[in-house]
């Protein structure tokens, strides 16, 4: 059986990463059509911080932060996931669903213009190419359903979010020589369990344990809290985290626009929506260009 090597896994960890994310869209608006988006937060990291730590002491996966600089994988918690969501729930609430997938897209932009201005880590040409190939195809799944009104607040949410989301790849691809993944994954998710529990209890004072507690009494939410919490978050980040230690990061972000096509997908299948041919010329468009930027890689 053939083993792959650092790379291969790398694709890999980015490919099942970006899948995960693809269905955390259907379980965050299973669990919004029950409780607020900061009551959602805080059970969803409430329940990876308890799943991170039974990691830890069961020995299953193993830590030593000891003597490592901390402060910077804190900072990069604060950045992503939490400035990162808080500002992202906000760009949804102002702006239109293909607006917010347009500027997903562009994401991977972001990511390769820091990585080579910070990283030195350049795309070639072809790359290039690949990158805007792929957005293309997410730019025309959005503009496919189109409707409803942007505002500028909106706008300064979506762009500050995919700012911090790029910047945040880059801290975990320059600080994973000093940290493992689950190390770095660790130390996000305790931060961010922190940062959304006050959050909560600022929001809501008394009202937080009502709130959670009559969240927690539905089925669907529970099965929603479960996915994101311990899906979305443990899983996929560390294995996000794992690819970025693999990858440069215009191969390994590019893999986020595989997202679009799983979500179109899952509600193709699970929500019942249309599927047409420009949808199919939308997802070919994507997977042509994450194939590009990662079958045309710069010769190191």
């Amino acid at each position: 059986m053939h083993k792959l090597n650092d790379e291969q896994k790398g694709m890999l960890a980015a490919t099942v990463t970006y899948i995960i994310f693809g269905f955390s869209y259907l379980f965050s608006k299973m669990a919004m059509d029950i409780t607020s988006p900061i009551i959602l937060l805080c059970a969803r990291f409430t329940l990876t911080f308890i799943t991170l730590n039974i990691l830890v002491l069961t020995g299953i996966v193993k830590i030593n932060l000891k003597g490592k600089p901390l402060m910077m994988p804190i900072l990069i918690g604060l950045i992503q996931p939490c400035l990162y969501f808080v500002l992202e729930n906000y760009g949804l609430q102002y702006t239109t669903t293909s607006f917010t997938g347009i500027f997903s897209s562009l994401n991977p932009v972001f990511t390769a213009l820091l990585g080579a201005l910070i990283l030195r880590e350049r795309p070639n040409g072809k790359q290039w190419l690949s990158i805007l190939v792929s957005i293309t195809g997410v730019l025309i799944v959005s503009l496919d359903g189109s409707g409803g009104q942007n505002t500028v607040l909106g706008c300064i949410c979506l762009v500050s979010a995919y700012f911090l989301g790029s910047f945040y790849s880059l801290m975990i691809r320059r600080y994973s020589e000093k940290f493992t993944p689950f190390e770095l994954t660790y130390v996000m998710f305790s931060v961010a369990f922190v940062f959304f529990a006050v959050l909560a209890f600022v929001t809501y004072r008394g009202g937080t344990v009502v709130m959670l507690t009559s969240a927690l009494s539905h089925i669907d939410f529970l099965i929603a809290i479960a996915y994101l919490g311990i899906g979305s978050s443990v899983l996929a980040y560390f294995l996000a985290n794992y690819s970025l230690s693999k990858l440069p990061v215009a191969r390994s972000t590019i893999f986020g626009n595989l997202s679009t096509v799983v979500s179109v997908l899952a509600g193709v299948f699970i929500m019942g929506d249309k599927f047409t041919w420009v949808t199919a010329l939308a997802f070919a468009l994507i997977l042509c260009g994450i194939f590009g930027v990662n079958k045309f890689k710069s010769k190191e």
